[in-house]
């Protein structure tokens, strides 16, 4: 059995009292929609009323998820660098010859945009897979846009 003297619970009780709590994570507070109009994501803007589910460069696009995931085709027709946009919390994966292409770089999209993250990848002309994965939303909303 452990014993503690009254005067040493004190001291503990103060020094935990005195600790400063965790300062709250700083959110950004949206007054307007971030101006997209001069950025490769201007599109973004967009009502996304591609219905097909078939995500086109430019074009936003909403896709449900099943189970965590999806997977479409997508055709690139200029060789470029392009970034795939997300609203929601998912990994993005660009599949060629049943591997998967390496991202060239990842972010957050600009404040108040709705953009949770981009993933950019220098894509050849061709058919790729595009593969979403570990989400926790049951749709997303999606844009492909290539870099100016």
């Amino acid at each position: 059995m452990i014993t503690m003297s009254l005067q040493t619970a004190l001291l503990a009780l103060q020094m935990v009292a005195a600790t400063p709590p965790a300062p709250e994570p700083v959110t950004a507070v949206c007054t307007a929609p971030a101006d997209l109009r001069a950025t490769p994501l201007a599109a973004w803007a967009l009502p996304d009323d591609n219905r097909s589910a078939i995500p086109e460069i430019g074009r936003p696009t909403v896709l449900a998820l099943e189970n965590g995931g999806t997977s479409r085709q997508i055709a690139i027709t200029e060789a470029g660098r392009y970034g795939i946009a997300a609203d929601g919390k998912v990994w993005i994966d660009v599949i060629a010859n049943a591997a998967p292409v390496a991202s060239v770089g990842h972010g957050h999209g600009p404040a108040c945009s709705g953009i949770r993250k981009i993933v950019w990848f220098n894509l050849p002309v061709g058919t790729f897979e595009l593969a979403l994965s570990k989400a926790e939303v049951a749709r997303v909303r999606l844009l492909i846009v290539r870099a100016p």
